[in-house]
């Protein structure tokens, strides 16, 4: 029988190479492949702000493969991977939205 930590590890491992295709393409200017972006934004800070963490997320999976193949199954940093998607997944949506973009104020 094949080992169950192997198959979830290689499973974790396909799906954060899933998740950097898309990532790698918001990376290097594709800003509106997101699913979330505003076009009022400036393509360059989403690409920036919102790749950046997009490649994090398709990152922490293949990290978590590698450890779960390596030394197993572990409750917590399975909750901290399932965490950390979560938390990233926020923070790319409100970076393709425009949060934290410095808008040029002028007062007329």
């Amino acid at each position: 029988m094949v080992d169950f930590d192997l198959v979830m590890g290689a499973f974790w491992i396909c799906g954060g190479v899933v998740i950097l295709v898309p990532a790698t393409l918001i990376a290097r200017g594709r800003a509106d492949l997101h699913v979330h972006y505003d076009e009022r934004v400036d393509p360059a800070y989403v690409s920036r702000r919102a790749g950046t963490t997009a490649l994090a997320m398709g990152l922490l999976p293949i990290a978590y493969g590698c450890f779960q193949i390596v030394y197993g199954y572990n409750t917590y940093a399975f909750g901290g991977l399932l965490l950390s998607l979560f938390v990233l997944s926020s923070l790319t949506k409100r970076f393709a939205q425009g949060w934290g973009a410095s808008e040029s104020t002028s007062i007329d």
